[in-house]
């Protein structure tokens, strides 16, 4: 009973002692780490600050909270991520890496880190060593500080460069050319000369062609009575422009007849056509609506007084 006793004893204090030694391991397990790589800059130089955690993957690690400055003399210019690996036997390491910098001159102290582990309900905290950033100046030689301003260095075009130029000429050339096309095709065609512009039509061929075109239209027969006679009119007229060299489209019907009584002894005739053109006023600025009879005799009376009036030289062709 009492070699029981001793056993059940011995146990026991064996097993604290396991437990303490376990504890001992969990503790010696984690542990806190800053590195600055370089330690010794130039004013304005960047250097990396590396700040490290080894801790059991179970519960909640809080990172140093670092601002913008870590000291009055040393700026934090860019925060990196922290990164995680898994290091096995229930550890995990936590590494941050921040760019920072200083524009002071001489030996610039860091603090200690301090980071906290939390697993319910133990809290622990872990510090790192301080370190120590040493910042030198820039050495500026006095006898060469003012230099001349260095050329202008030339860099050969590259394609990245060159194509995109390329490419607006191309697309401006495209553009250019179907506008052209598109004004030619917009630009009205030049109408082919009258009857009337032809010199070698005689006025005669050109009066009765028009006026047998005119009859063929059927103007006053569809009630367009109006334009029947100002067509009419209009062909007498240029005739008589052609025929006499009259400017007869710019002349009222009397100035007409008094002109052209120097050209032409035959009162008969000359009667005929200011009845015509008389009647054609009539009509055009008077609304005057003339017997249907009337239209086919004033068409046959204007192609009579045409024929009546041809050169001689002409009618002998």
């Amino acid at each position: 009973m009492k070699m029981s006793f001793k056993v059940i004893c011995a146990f026991v204090v064996l097993s604290v002692a396991m437990l303490n030694m376990s504890d001992l391991r969990y503790v010696a397990a984690q542990q806190a780490r800053v590195e600055l790589n370089p330690e010794e800059i130039v004013i304005g130089q960047h250097a990396t600050l590396t700040i490290e955690i080894e801790a059991p993957a179970e519960g909640i690690i809080v990172f140093p909270a670092i601002s913008d400055t870590i000291t009055k003399n040393i700026e934090v210019v860019h925060f990196g991520l922290p990164d995680t690996i898994y290091k096995g036997d229930g550890l995990i390491s936590l590494r941050q890496k921040h760019a920072v910098t200083s524009w002071e001159k001489g030996f610039h102290p860091i603090p200690p880190l301090r980071f906290m582990h939390i697993d319910h309900p133990d809290t622990m905290l872990f510090e790192t060593r301080p370190q120590l950033l040493q910042v030198s100046g820039v050495e500026v030689d006095m006898e060469d500080l003012y230099k001349d301003i260095r050329p202008i260095i030339g860099m050969p075009l590259t394609w990245r460069e060159v194509v995109p130029w390329i490419i607006v000429v191309i697309i401006a050339a495209i553009i250019m050319f179907f506008l052209l096309k598109w004004l030619k095709q917009r630009k009205p065609k030049e109408a082919a000369p009258t009857i009337w512009e032809k010199p070698d039509v005689p006025a005669h061929i050109a009066a009765i062609s028009s006026l047998e075109t005119l009859r063929r239209k059927n103007l006053w027969q569809s009630g367009k009575v109006k334009q029947y006679y100002i067509e009419l009119s209009d062909i007498l007229r240029m005739y008589l422009h052609k025929r006499y060299k009259i400017n007869a489209m710019e002349m009222t019907t009397g100035e007409v007849m008094t002109v052209l009584t120097a050209y032409m002894e035959k009162e008969l005739l000359r009667e005929r056509l200011e009845n015509i053109l008389k009647l054609a006023d009539l009509v055009k600025f008077a609304k005057h609506r003339p017997e249907a009879e009337v239209h086919t005799r004033v068409m046959d009376g204007s192609i009579s007084f045409v024929k009546e009036t041809i050169p001689t030289n002409e009618k002998n062709r």
